[in-house]
Formats: C-alpha cells, sequence, structure tokens
C-alpha cells in the first residue's frame, strides 16, 4: 500500500497545492462578495455559476483526456482556473464573477476527473477504498488549509487573489515533472446516467446528495458566518475545521468499506451526518467553540460520502468504463453542487443565516 501510494506522489502533490489556491478562492470570492454588499440570493447564484462549470466539464472533458492524455490535460485546466481567478479583483461585477467561477468550476472539475481516472486506473480493487480515503484526506487537507490563508492578508485587497493564482499556478511542476506511468489512454465507453444507476443506485444518489450538501456549505458557509457576527478570521476557522475534520475519518473509514463493506459504510456515515445536522441549529452564535466541534464532526463524516460512493460504483466498471463513469458521478455531484447553493441563499434570505 505505501509503495502504491508513492507511485502517485507526484500526482497528489500537485492536486494539493492546487486546491491549497482553491480553497482560498471559495472563501475569498464569497466574503468579498460580502463585503461589496451583494444581495445573498445574488452570491447564491454567482457560487451556484461554480456548479454549472462543474456540471459542463463532466459531460466534455472525458473526450480530452483520451485525446492528449493525463498530465496534459492538468495542465490545461490547471492554467485555466489561475486565468479565471486574476479577473476577479479587476472586475468587481456579478455577470463577470458568475463567468469566472463557471471557468473556475469546469477546470476543478475536470481535473478531479483527471485524478480519479488516474488513480482509479493504476489501483487495484482491494486497495481501491483505502487508496481515494487517501485521496481524500490529501484533498480535504488542502481545502482546508486553504481557507487560514485569507488571513494573510485584507480581503479587500488584491493579494490574496494573487496568492491563490500563484498556487494554482505551481500546481503545474510536481506533475510535469513525473516519471510514474499513467493509465493506459484507451477509448472510453459513455456511461449513461439509467445504466450506471443501474450498476449502483446507492453510489449514484450518493454522489448527488454528497453534491447538494457540500455545495450550500462550501458556498454560503461564509456567508452564514459573517451574518451571525463572526470576524474574517473566525469564519476561515469555521470553515477550515470542517474541511479539515474531512479528512479524519477518510482512513478508517475507507479501510472499513474494503473489509465490511461500501453499503454499510454509507449507510453508517449517513445516519451519523444526520445526527450531526440536528445538532447544529441548536448552539446559538454564542456557542463558538462547540460550533466548531461539531464542524468538526460534521465534515469528518460529510466529505467521506462522495469516496465511498466512487468507490463502491468504480467496484463494478469495465476499465473502458473509468472516465465516462467517473464523469457520470461527477455530473451527479454537480448538479447537487448547483442545487444546494440556489436554494441555500434562498432559505437564508427568507429565514436569515
Amino acid at each position: 500500500m505505501i509503495r502504491l501510494a508513492h507511485s502517485f506522489g507526484a500526482l497528489l502533490t500537485s492536486l494539493v497545492v492546487l486546491l491549497l489556491g482553491s480553497g482560498l478562492a471559495g472563501t475569498l470570492v464569497a466574503l468579498r462578495m460580502e463585503l461589496e454588499q451583494f444581495a445573498t440570493t445574488t452570491i447564491g447564484l454567482v457560487m451556484a455559476c461554480y456548479s454549472l462549470g462543474y456540471v459542463l466539464a463532466t459531460l466534455w472533458f472525458g473526450r480530452i483526456i483520451v485525446r492528449v492524455g493525463h498530465i496534459r490535460s492538468f495542465a490545461i485546466l490547471a492554467s485555466s482556473a489561475a486565468g479565471s481567478t486574476l479577473v476577479f479583483p479587476l472586475f468587481i461585477d456579478p455577470v463577470v464573477w458568475a463567468v469566472m467561477r463557471g471557468i473556475f468550476g469546469f477546470s476543478i472539475a475536470g481535473l478531479y476527473m483527471v485524478t480519479e481516472s488516474w488513480l482509479n486506473g493504476r489501483t487495484p480493487r482491494e486497495y481501491r477504498g483505502r487508496m481515494l480515503a487517501f485521496y481524500g484526506i490529501s484533498t480535504y487537507a488542502a481545502m482546508g488549509g486553504g481557507q487560514f490563508l485569507v488571513n494573510l492578508w485584507p480581503v479587500e485587497g488584491f493579494e490574496l487573489f494573487a496568492l491563490a493564482t500563484l498556487l494554482l499556478g505551481l500546481s503545474l511542476i510536481p506533475v510535469s515533472l513525473t516519471r510514474a506511468p499513467t493509465p493506459e489512454v484507451i477509448e472510453t465507453r459513455p456511461v449513461p446516467l439509467r445504466r450506471l444507476w443501474r450498476i449502483s443506485p446507492l453510489g449514484t444518489m450518493g454522489s448527488l446528495c454528497a453534491g447538494i450538501v457540500l455545495g450550500a456549505f462550501l458556498a454560503l458557509g461564509p456567508v452564514f458566518g459573517r451574518q451571525v457576527g463572526l470576524s474574517v478570521g473566525e469564519v476561515s476557522v469555521l470553515m477550515g475545521a470542517s474541511l479539515l475534520g474531512g479528512l479524519l475519518l477518510q482512513w478508517p473509514v475507507g479501510g472499513l468499506s474494503d473489509r465490511y463493506g461500501r453499503r454499510l459504510s454509507i449507510v453508517m456515515v449517513a445516519i451519523g451526518l444526520t445526527i450531526a445536522s440536528w445538532l447544529l441549529p441548536l448552539l446559538g452564535p454564542g456557542s463558538d467553540l462547540l460550533l466548531v466541534l461539531l464542524a468538526v464532526l460534521w465534515g469528518g463524516l460529510a466529505f467521506t460520502i462522495y469516496p465511498l460512493s466512487l468507490a463502491m460504483t468504480n467496484d463494478h466498471i469495465e476499465p473502458e468504463e473509468l472516465i465516462g463513469a467517473g464523469a457520470g458521478l461527477l455530473l451527479m455531484h454537480g448538479v447537487g453542487l448547483i442545487v444546494g447553493p440556489i436554494l441555500l441563499s434562498q432559505l437564508m434570505a427568507w429565514q436569515g443565516p
């Protein structure tokens, strides 16, 4: 297992650096819109455009991976994400920001497709749950760490956008230099959603529901924090705690799913997440420490659902369907990411944070 993880070192290092920039950019954009006094519903729509781009990538980018390979695809997408991030501080306009969030979401979804098809294509079935758990740990550690970078400079300045762009650009270096073998690029077979549902109804629905929950939280968590009176630093702690909490359970849950089955693991995680979600509204804004601790628990559960759903589905597909099935699951996840911010922004505008 250690040797297997080592073979993915360059890929995961690039992903970590990239997601540090992505985590910073996501929270920064939400905070900057709140600072610029955009309406809550406008913030929700702009942030949902990320998910629209995310969905478009799942429908189209698989063909580019087949045509140019994994490493070149990674380079194209990281460059696009970096370029779109530079535009935000130049044009303080919701329409421009919506377009840039769409480009950014397209890039990130494509990068997930590249990474997941690379991991699945080079990982034996008996190690897949733990390998995807390690992937999840790397992902959420980076995204969580990116939240704390928002404290380095004022939100209203240019510097944080420049830092996010720098990180996105630097992510190209490790994966461009790797000599590790990439999966053989074979002609992929499309996997329609109907077939994906037949292969794994729970994996498909788990991807959708994870998108709804995480999309709502990642897009409007910073807005919630500011509206209940938290400082920028406290918002970064709240968001970082949930994302870093996501890595705590990745490895044990992945190992348990390899041993006891994906279905039981998904059901137990969903039950625990439901209980944690019921507890969150009981804590008032003054319960800062308890709120952060519960955010750690909530994130530790919420962020394991998608990797489990991915592993469960990939256990039952053919090699030529890996990219197609991964795109289908990302599509379901992306639909959830669109629905979550729009729904939550409407609820917040109606009922308050």
